[in-house]
């Protein structure tokens, strides 16, 4: 005789969110600062030295996506909350 089976409801961890976390991290000299200029448009120190960058420098970029202004389009909702992708450049 089996025992009955029970099913659980799924686990949620944590609120579902729009945004994103990155954080660029590597060897000095290597293009960290310059490639966080470009992404975010921003103008951080990006010397030819090593450790230039001692102070954490955060941005918050959209994330544009072309499925997501169809969506507002077709079902119009209430607010439009797009996707932000946060940079840091340790």
């Amino acid at each position: 005789i089996a025992a009955p089976s029970k099913t659980l409801p799924p686990i949620m961890l944590g609120r579902p969110g729009t945004n994103l976390k990155a954080g660029l991290v590597g060897l000095p000299n290597v293009g960290k600062s310059s490639f966080f200029n470009v992404l975010c448009s921003m103008q951080v120190a990006a010397e030819n030295y090593p450790f230039c960058t001692i102070d954490p420098s955060v941005s918050r970029v959209e994330v544009q996506d072309d499925r997501f202004d169809w969506l507002c389009d077709h079902f119009k909702p209430a607010s439009k909350v797009p996707s932000f992708l946060q940079v840091t450049d340790i």
